[in-house]
């Protein structure tokens, strides 16, 4: 029984996790099971598609769901047993990932290759910063040429010329690609499981000499390749952690993002966090990809939970002492009201 794999790839702050929202709802009928693969020191994610931390679990909407933090085999090992739980798989890949190495083992282990086809890589691209991140990022780069669909995302927030320009240089990077564009709320309904194995096998040959792998198998459970991919070009990547027992003074907070993002931000691609802010009994969700952020309410705080605020930066040579006083000038001071 085989069940189609589909590679959620793109660079931090492209939109992948609201682009899965959007494809766990538009296929309601179908049983997915998400490998979510995060890059930073604390997980935001899983506050954005509702995810614990723990292995493989199932969702209240019937989706099985789990944390790829480094053995993708073992993982599909796993599925393989509970197969008949789900219909397909989804793996959500983190914002600095060479998708070639999620993609190796569905091209070249022949055992992996039969019961779980890798139908498409999907890469959204994010149509008012993929210049800036081509020019800074190699990540950027590799997530483009290694996919054979690239949903250019965001196209709300840019003028035609400028999508013009985009999609042109996607062309020239990535011939093979489908370009499809789309934006929050208007996103098209994208046939992913009509893809091409030999399109994805020469996308992947591009840049990698893959190895057929486990040839000793025959069968599920398969065994870890005993050469695997080193990531060595995310190391100047890093993410830094924030936690604060004091809630935030929503204006302060804003005025000093503000601030920061416009004058003092170099080298930062993206803020995800959960805030407590003083005077609301809800909890808030902050995202921040290039100078643009956005603070909206995501839910109530679960019963006998503390209430915490954690925010995550990620990027290259991030100043944490510089970031936590910036942050510190943020918080409610003297009385503030307790829900």
């Amino acid at each position: 029984m085989h069940k189609p794999v589909t590679i959620l790839t793109g660079f931090l702050g492209a939109g992948k996790t609201t682009f899965l929202n959007h494809l766990l709802e538009e296929n309601r009928d179908v049983r997915y099971a998400i490998i979510e693969n995060e890059f930073g020191e604390q997980g935001i994610d899983n506050e954005l598609v509702i995810r614990p931390y723990e292995t493989i679990v199932e969702l209240n909407n019937g989706c099985l769901c789990c944390t790829l933090n480094d053995n993708l085999y073992d993982i599909l090992n796993e599925l393989f047993e509970r197969r008949e739980q789900f219909d397909e798989i989804i793996i959500e890949a983190t914002g600095v990932a060479d998708p070639t190495g999620l993609a190796e083992p569905f091209i070249a282990h022949p055992v992996i290759k039969k019961h779980f086809p890798l139908t498409s890589v999907i890469c959204l691209v994010d149509a008012e910063q993929v210049h800036t991140q081509l020019a800074e990022t190699e990540e950027a780069l590799n997530q483009i040429v290694f996919s054979d669909i690239l949903l250019l995302n965001k196209t709300d927030l840019v003028n035609d010329q400028r999508i013009r320009e985009v999609e042109a240089k996607l062309r020239q990077l990535n011939p093979l690609a489908r370009i499809i564009r789309g934006a929050i709320g208007h996103y098209p309904t994208i046939n992913y499981r009509e893809g091409n194995q030999e399109k994805l096998t020469e996308l992947l040959d591009r840049g990698h000499h893959h190895h057929d792998q486990g040839t000793e198998d025959k069968t599920f459970p398969v065994q870890r390749p005993h050469h695997h991919h080193h990531h060595d070009h995310t190391e100047e990547m890093h993410s830094i952690s924030f936690t604060f027992d004091r809630p935030f003074d929503h204006a302060k907070l804003t005025q000093q993002l503000f601030v920061y993002l416009n004058l003092q931000a170099k080298g930062l691609y993206r803020i995800k966090g959960l805030l407590w802010l003083a005077g609301h009994r809800e909890r808030f969700l902050l995202q921040s990809v290039g100078k643009r952020f956005d603070i909206k309410e995501h839910g109530v705080w679960a019963e006998g939970v503390p209430k915490r605020s954690v925010l995550v930066f990620i990027g290259k040579n991030l100043p944490a002492k510089g970031l936590e006083n910036m942050l510190k000038k943020g918080l409610a001071t003297g009385e503030y009201r307790e829900y």
